[in-house]
């Protein structure tokens, strides 16, 4: 396992299994996102549940494939951040699908040129992603961090897209 830091708060990393919950939780990691279904092979998502309950950490599951990731993903994906404690670790086969649906949910706050450029500091380009990061941030309301929500909106800003 491989963990890499896109802000203080949120970092990426390949395929998990339950043996790793003890590390992370020793590193301070207080909930995990899979990003990965469990038909792609690897520890079941159930197991990582299992070791994660025993910890005390929060789990979430939002299995994607990379194909076709569009901004209703990213949006699931940031009302599951905005529920996550802090650190919080999302994982994949390799941490580049849980890169991408950071970025889509970070390119309405952010900008594209940022989450570009952050997904390119930890070796993860997103490029051919463009498009659906374009129509992400031309939205100025993400519906998990709503204007009408200051504190919420102010607590994604700061904890999921806060530069390191």
């Amino acid at each position: 396992m491989q963990t890499l830091p896109i802000t203080p708060s949120f970092s990426v990393a390949d395929q998990i299994d339950e043996r790793d919950i003890d590390t992370l939780a020793a590193a301070g990691f207080k909930s995990v996102i899979c990003n990965r279904p469990d038909s792609e092979g690897g520890t079941p998502s159930e197991r990582i549940r299992a070791a994660c309950e025993r910890h005390g950490m929060k789990f979430f599951l939002q299995p994607v494939g990379y194909g076709g990731l569009d901004v209703a993903d990213g949006d699931t994906f940031g009302r599951i951040l905005q529920q996550c404690d802090e650190p919080a670790l999302g994982y994949c086969r390799s941490g580049r699908r849980t890169t991408a649906l950071w970025a889509i949910a970070a390119a309405p706050l952010a900008g594209v040129p940022a989450v570009l450029q952050r997904a390119a500091r930890i070796g993860i380009g997103l490029e051919e992603l463009s498009p659906v990061l374009v129509r992400s941030a031309a939205r100025s309301d993400p519906p998990y961090a709503p204007r009408s929500d200051p504190a919420g909106r102010e607590r994604f800003t700061r904890l999921w897209i806060g530069e390191r």
